[in-house]
């Protein structure tokens, strides 16, 4: 498995390398995993928690069930919250052909 596709993170007794023996989906924001370092002389094991905190770009596809608030140093945080769901159409509609 490539370094990329696991979470290592420092044991917080002995800080050496530890290493993410198993994780489970608690809620939409919520992930717990099964920790356990990796120096044998430690050999603490811990549950940690990776949770969603603060939003840097919304998504394209937000969920309705979850709120995750816009971080100060979203680009999104420095717009008006009424332009939003603007669509820009500062002109009147096309009129309709008829017949």
């Amino acid at each position: 498995m490539s370094q990329f596709n696991q979470w290592r993170i420092k044991c917080p007794h002995c800080g050496a390398e530890s290493t993410v023996r198993s994780s489970k989906q608690m809620s939409d924001t919520v992930r717990e995993a099964k920790v356990s370092c990796d120096n044998p002389d430690c050999m603490h094991s811990w549950i940690a928690q990776l949770v969603a905190v603060r939003t840097i770009a919304p998504s394209m596809m937000p969920n309705p069930k979850v709120y995750i608030p816009l971080s100060d140093r979203s680009p999104a945080a420095n717009l008006p919250s009424s332009n939003q769901m603007e669509l820009g159409m500062d002109h009147p509609p096309p009129r309709m052909a008829t017949g």
